[in-house]
């Protein structure tokens, strides 16, 4: 079997394929769903037949979604609890930065990242599946949710005792801090029936209580070598150094063929020209010429030789 491909930015999807990779076609919403496949924790289970729910409110990355991973129901909106039309969206082009938290954008102006402001739909989470005709009977094997400082709006947009994915990944520190954020929204969830299964040093994992039993060991700890992962990265530099060695192989072997004529071919022209020099020799041989000064070749032979001595 190949190796599970990884594109989570950290490794989010390895942890979950440990714990839902016997499933063969599973269905997740992805909150904050950012680019298709760049820093995905969802894209590997989409190329394993899985589809979702994925929500980005950025156009840019909504087109590329919509492009790239048609088998997915794309919302571009941003989800909240607040009860409005519209929210406003601070774009940070181009990368995973954008937010509808005011403070965040502020933090990010403050640092030297420049923001543009966007109005996008704001919608609740549990309508949005109502609207899509999802139903709670159903099967949701993972709800992510990583939407830069604005988790606690998300989770307050959907009753988490109704609708009951298998597993929560919530992103659980300040954007690009260490700065715990869990505290906000934590316990909603765990009153919700979930248990805490892991931090990993970027976002908090629970399973539903009545899953527990079925996954929870699987998504206690991070991912690591016992996994037998490559990442995108990885796996993209191996097929360059594939092609690299299919492509020297190739003009070895052009090389060492074109040298091989090469060589023949000057063989045969050398067999050729002492061929040529031994049939002008022996037409010399035959002139009379040089059978009229054969006796005067041994004189010569004879005086040279008495010279010497």
């Amino acid at each position: 079997m190949p190796p599970f491909i990884s594109y989570a930015q950290n490794r989010e999807d390895v942890v979950l394929f440990r714990a839902l990779g016997h499933i063969p076609a599973g269905r997740y919403v992805e909150v904050g769903a950012n680019h298709p496949t760049h820093d995905s924790a969802t894209f590997a289970f989409y190329e394993r037949g899985w589809r979702g729910l994925t929500v980005e409110p950025v156009p840019y990355f909504a087109d590329l979604h919509r492009e790239q991973r048609p088998r997915d129901t794309l919302v571009e909106a941003a989800v909240t609890h607040r009860d409005v039309g519209e929210v406003t969206l601070h774009v940070v082009p181009g990368t995973g930065l954008s937010t509808i938290v005011d403070a965040v954008s502020d933090q990010h102006v403050a640092s030297g990242i420049a923001t543009e402001e966007l109005g996008v739909p704001a919608v609740r989470l549990d309508a949005l599946l109502a609207d899509q005709g999802w139903s709670e009977d159903e099967d949701i094997h993972f709800l992510l949710v990583d939407v830069e400082g604005a988790e606690q709006e998300v989770l307050q947009s959907i009753d988490l005792r109704r609708w009951r994915p298998w597993v929560l990944v919530i992103e659980a520190t300040e954007p690009n801090s260490t700065a715990s954020t869990h505290g906000e929204w934590e316990d909603g969830v765990l009153e919700a029936g979930y248990e805490y299964c892991l931090f990993d040093g970027l976002s908090r994992y629970y399973v539903a209580a009545e899953r527990a039993s079925e996954l929870k060991a699987a998504l206690s700890y991070p991912a690591c070598v016992h996994d037998g992962y490559l990442t995108h990265g990885h796996d993209l530099a191996l097929q360059k150094v594939d092609r690299l060695l299919t492509e020297t192989t190739h003009w070895r072997t052009v090389a060492l063929t074109q040298w091989a004529d090469v060589v023949g071919q000057v063989g045969m022209a050398a067999a050729e020209e002492r061929a040529r020099l031994a049939e002008e020799l022996e037409a010399i041989r035959n002139t009379l010429s040089w059978r009229i000064t054969r006796p005067l070749r041994g004189v010569r032979t004879v005086l040279g030789r008495v010279r010497s001595s």
